[in-house]
């Protein structure tokens, strides 16, 4: 193989990996646009401020949460939205309570 044949599959290689990378970013665009739609229907405003604090403190928890809720709302389960006393309540039954022992 001559340095020319090289950097040709060398740049075939880089143009496949940078559509397949475009492909990837588009597909995680339009789950973030559904994610967003079906979160303004299913959460009231008051929910959904909360849910971004928690997304700041802790974007695990709020991954789950986000994701309960999505498939409850396409199962049919959520029927009116949700306020922010009953996040709350969906927060604590996620979120495990860490006990404090202060040993003196």
């Amino acid at each position: 193989m001559d340095i020319a044949e090289i950097r040709k599959r060398k740049l075939e290689e880089l143009q496949h990996a940078q559509q397949s990378a475009a492909g990837q970013d588009f597909v995680r665009q339009q789950l973030e646009g559904v994610k967003k739609t079906v979160l303004q229907r299913c959460l009231t405003k008051e929910a959904r401020e909360r849910l971004g604090n928690v997304r700041v403190a802790n974007p695990a928890v709020a991954e789950q949460i986000e994701l309960a809720l999505m498939e409850a709302a396409q199962a049919g389960q959520i029927t009116e939205p949700i306020d922010d006393n009953r996040l709350k309540e969906i927060l604590s039954r996620s979120t495990p309570k860490k006990g404090f022992k202060i040993i003196r």
